[in-house]
């Protein structure tokens, strides 16, 4: 893990409220990132505390991509910063994904949760469908590949409904050798509960709130089985995720 001061290189935006930024980051692309890890974006404002999480898109030689969502005020500020601005990144951090090479997924990605699925497709190197969930077409991105289906609650691009109805079709046509998901809460446990049925492994990528991003302020806890009297355990979502197996994690009791 290194801290580095990163130079934005360039800025574009690729859906309603959804920018990316590329940054000149030579150090921490000198290490090897895995889909599904994320780096710690400070500001260069001593107001704002906190670092933001923010998943890797992709790494282009030194440049790292970062799909951000302009959400709240920190983001918002990320959204305007214009190339040649700095800013202190630390990282890479936390698990990612694993797969085998020789296996068939299903990736599937909702909102700002496409990053690290489109950065898992583009890594994997090995055969994979997209199965993409948005509000409404304004919000997509990331979806012209192949093998790759598109829901919009609104019906606006693709099929109308949620990635629970494409991601069943294929469950029900044969099982893959796992699915990997990102996206909203709701959409984590819908995959979970899916998966669970049809007897198919599931790796989970949570989406939490952190503070340091080191495991040390147990402001990321999230709720996972264990062999205890109690029967479960707090983990870290920084440390020991953010990826885990749907199969331990706990969204509800």
């Amino acid at each position: 893990m290194r801290v580095e001061n990163a130079i934005v290189a360039a800025r574009r935006d690729l859906a309603r409220g959804i920018f990316e930024l590329e940054l000149c980051a030579p150090e921490i692309c000198g290490e090897a990132i895995a889909p599904g890890q994320f780096v710690q974006v400070s500001l260069n404002d001593a107001s704002r505390l906190l670092a933001r999480p923010i998943s890797v898109r992709d790494v282009r030689g030194d440049r790292l991509v970062l799909d951000i969502q302009a959400k709240g005020e920190g983001t918002q500020q990320l959204s305007r910063l214009e190339p040649g601005e700095t800013l202190r990144l630390t990282g890479c951090m936390g698990n990612g994904f694993t797969w085998d090479k020789d296996g068939y997924y299903l990736l599937v990605g909702g909102g700002i949760g496409m990053a690290p699925v489109l950065f898992l497709r583009e890594r994997m190197q090995a055969r994979n469908k997209l199965i993409a969930g948005f509000r409404s077409s304004e919000y997509a991105f990331g979806v012209d590949g192949p093998d790759t289906v598109v829901a919009t609650e609104d019906g606006s691009l693709g099929e109308k409904g949620f990635v629970t109805a494409p991601l069943e079709r294929e469950l029900k046509a044969g099982a893959p050798d796992g699915v990997m998901c990102c996206g909203p809460t709701p959409m984590l446990k819908a995959v979970q509960r899916l998966c669970a049925e049809y007897g198919v492994r599931c790796q989970l990528s949570l989406e939490e709130r952190m503070g340091c991003g080191l495991g040390a302020c147990l402001v990321c806890n999230c709720k996972v089985r264990a062999q205890s009297e109690q029967g479960w355990q707090y983990k870290r979502v920084c440390v020991d995720g953010p990826v885990f197996d749907a199969s331990e994690v706990m969204f509800d009791g």
